[in-house]
């Protein structure tokens, strides 16, 4: 314990967001709900998975790169100060860019123009991914200014939603509320950064702009191919079945997410000095230790299943099958995060781990295909079936090259 004192403070920060984290969704969920009815949610859900695309272009992979930079030189200001100023320039083109993206796109397909400020409002939550420097947190071991700001921004939107969100003539300020909340916590974390840490901006010179990009590349390349399994449910969903559906299948994810955080949580603390040691034999007793308590988790939530449901949703009762089948989805993503993250990436391994982001799409779209072709994409327990098929494969195939590479020791 005493060996690991920085970590246990750093989880302690996150476990404490965690907590507010899952708590959130219970408060705003049912009243959402309830104020807007599942359609109109449903088609807040819609946008927010479409901003969240542009949010994975601006993040471009810099918060793992960032992140591993940061936890190298952190006592070198002046590097410091140049890695900082990089990543702020070359994330700041990257909204430019997504922004324009966008305006494009509202132009030319006329389901988008249709709700033109849905779109506009709810990309403003990219504010969080151009100004929050959660890479250069984590990067120098101080979670808790991740927690603080976090909680900070949160407590905003939520106030804000009970007293802004009466009816579902408000629908727009759902979106436009979370963004300002990103808004503010971003600007509270760069004047950390900046002033009370005493870093400056400088000029970064191209060569340490382009050698971020090309690191980050990769990554950014995984990530792009993980969204296509992780959020092209919600288009399908939406463009087969409805945005009811939609609402169902949010809530069935939103609550499988509640155990998915935790093993993120995890990594995402363990992810600095994994890098910086490689010590994998470390990673190993962590993952297990998260494995057990994920089982438990689990196994401790099945008999209360179905009054959460009835208590969050209200009128979507059709979600407690398939939420009861996606929590399958933890146990198998323990491992599968862990042995990606902190064990392929970390061992500069980026080429194989995008190989198998790309396969894992690739089998994510056959078995998309197969639905398609066997005419059963009119139902939502189809796409949480392929789901936790895709999270299966992405394992196996990690497992397989981190024994062929003789990477984690068993």
């Amino acid at each position: 314990m005493s060996n690991h004192k920085v970590l246990i403070q750093n989880f302690s920060y996150l476990s404490a967001l965690q907590v507010f984290n899952m708590l959130l969704p219970l408060i705003t969920y049912p009243y959402l709900i309830r104020v807007l009815g599942a359609d109109l949610y449903g088609l807040v859900i819609f946008a927010n998975v479409t901003a969240t695309y542009f949010s994975i272009l601006i993040d471009f992979g810099l918060n793992l790169t960032a992140t591993k930079e940061i936890s190298i030189h952190k006592t070198n200001k002046k590097k410091l100060n140049e890695i900082i100023s990089s990543v702020l320039m070359l994330k700041f083109g990257l909204w430019l860019i997504s922004l324009s993206i966008l305006f494009c796109l509202l132009w030319l397909i006329p389901s988008l123009s249709n709700h033109k400020l849905l779109y506009l409002f709810s990309f403003t939550i990219c504010f969080n991914e151009l100004l929050f420097p959660r890479w250069y947190f984590q990067g120098i071991e101080r979670m808790k200014y991740i927690t603080i700001i976090n909680l900070i921004s949160r407590i905003i939107f939520l106030i804000l939603i009970f007293v802004v969100v009466k009816d579902q003539t408000k629908y727009l300020f759902v979106p436009l509320l979370n963004g300002i909340g990103a808004f503010i916590g971003g600007l509270i974390g760069i004047f950390v950064m900046l002033a009370k840490d005493k870093n400056k901006l400088v000029v970064p010179g191209w060569q340490s702009i382009a050698k971020l990009f090309k690191a980050s590349l990769p990554l950014f390349g995984s990530n792009a191919i993980i969204s296509v399994k992780d959020k092209f449910n919600v288009i399908f969903i939406g463009m087969f079945l409805g945005m009811k559906e939609v609402a169902i299948y949010d809530l069935a994810v939103k609550i499988m997410t509640l155990f998915i955080q935790p093993i993120d949580i995890l990594n995402t603390t363990i992810y600095p000095k994994v890098a910086k040691d490689k010590n994998m034999a470390f990673m190993l007793k962590f993952t297990k230790l998260s494995f057990l308590f994920v089982i438990g988790a689990v196994l401790f939530v099945q008999p209360f299943l179905q009054p959460i449901i009835n208590f969050l949703g209200k009128g979507l009762s059709e979600a407690i099958t398939p939420t009861r089948i996606f929590l399958i989805a933890p146990l198998i993503m323990v491992w599968s995060i862990a042995l990606g993250r902190n064990c392929l990436i970390v061992s500069g391994e980026n080429r194989v781990f995008l190989i198998g982001m790309l396969l894992t799409t690739l089998f994510y779209l056959l078995l998309i295909f197969l639905a398609y072709i066997f005419n059963i994409t009119g139902f939502v327990m189809v796409y949480i079936i392929i789901s936790i098929l895709t999270y299966l494969f992405e394992l196996l195939y990690r497992v397989y090259f981190t024994r062929k590479l003789k990477l984690c020791s068993n």
